[in-house]
C-alpha cells in the first residue's frame, strides 16, 4: 500500500474542487467512488469545465472484457461530439473500473493505448486516464511503444 491511499477519502463535496494536476484528479475520482468495490467493467466519464471543474454529471458505460476497436471508436465519436457542446477548454475525464485487486494489469495498459489512440486520432481533449478496482485508483499510462523496432 503506498502513502496516498493511506489519506483519508475526500469528502463529496471537493468533487467540483478545481483540477490542475493528474494528482488532483484523482483525488476527485477518490471522492466520487471510494469505498471501492466493482461488479463489472465500466467506463465513467466525466467532463473538466474550463473552469477546471468536473461537471456535476456523469455516466458509465458498460465496457466489453477486452478491448475492441470498433467499439471504442463508436464511444469515443459520441464523446466527441458531446464534448463539441461544452464550452472550449472542455476535456473528457474518463476513469475505468473493474473487479479485483493488484496493480495494473496488461489488459488495463492495452484499454488505456485504445482509448488514448482513438482519442488522438479523432482530437478528442482527454484528461489523464485513470483506473480503479477493488482496492486503489491509479492513473492509467499506456505502455510506452516497443522500443525493439
Amino acid at each position: 500500500m503506498t502513502h496516498q491511499e493511506l489519506l483519508p477519502i475526500p469528502p463529496i463535496e471537493t468533487a467540483t474542487d478545481p483540477v490542475y494536476s493528474p494528482a488532483d484528479l484523482r483525488q476527485r475520482w477518490r471522492a466520487l467512488m471510494e469505498p471501492l468495490g466493482f461488479a463489472e467493467r465500466l467506463l465513467w466519464v466525466g467532463f473538466i469545465g474550463a473552469d477546471r471543474r468536473l461537471y456535476k454529471t456523469m455516466t458509465q458505460i458498460p465496457m466489453p472484457a477486452r478491448p475492441r476497436k470498433d467499439y471504442v471508436t463508436d464511444v469515443v465519436i459520441r464523446l466527441y461530439w458531446v464534448l463539441y457542446k461544452f464550452e472550449p477548454g472542455t476535456t473528457a475525464a474518463l476513469l475505468l473500473t473493474r473487479p479485483g485487486v493488484g496493480g495494473i494489469s496488461k489488459l488495463d495498459r492495452q484499454w488505456a493505448a485504445m482509448l488514448t489512440d482513438v482519442a488522438a486520432e479523432r482530437e478528442l481533449a482527454l484528461a489523464p486516464l485513470f483506473r480503479a478496482n477493488d482496492e486503489c485508483i491509479v492513473e492509467l499510462k499506456p505502455a510506452p511503444p516497443d522500443q525493439s523496432r
